[in-house]
């Protein structure tokens, strides 16, 4: 299945019998994000709430890790 990454529009060749190809063809309302995306994201994410201006409305139970695990 190919699917097509919301953010930079590559397209990518997904095996048919992953949970995430799976779920793109059964939901298609679900956004689709190559791994770069999805790494860099996260990186920032991880950036942006450890850098002190990100307010939680939610109680901080546990610390973030400094970098996320490479997918």
């Amino acid at each position: 299945m190919k699917a097509q990454c919301i953010l930079c529009e590559t397209i990518d060749e997904l095996d048919d019998k992953k949970f995430k190809t799976k779920q793109l063809r059964n939901k298609p309302i679900r956004m689709y994000l190559c791994p770069e995306c999805e790494t860099r994201i996260a990186q920032k994410t991880v950036e942006r709430i450890n850098s002190g201006k990100f307010e939680f409305h939610k109680p901080k139970t546990k610390n973030f890790i400094e970098k996320p695990a490479n997918l």
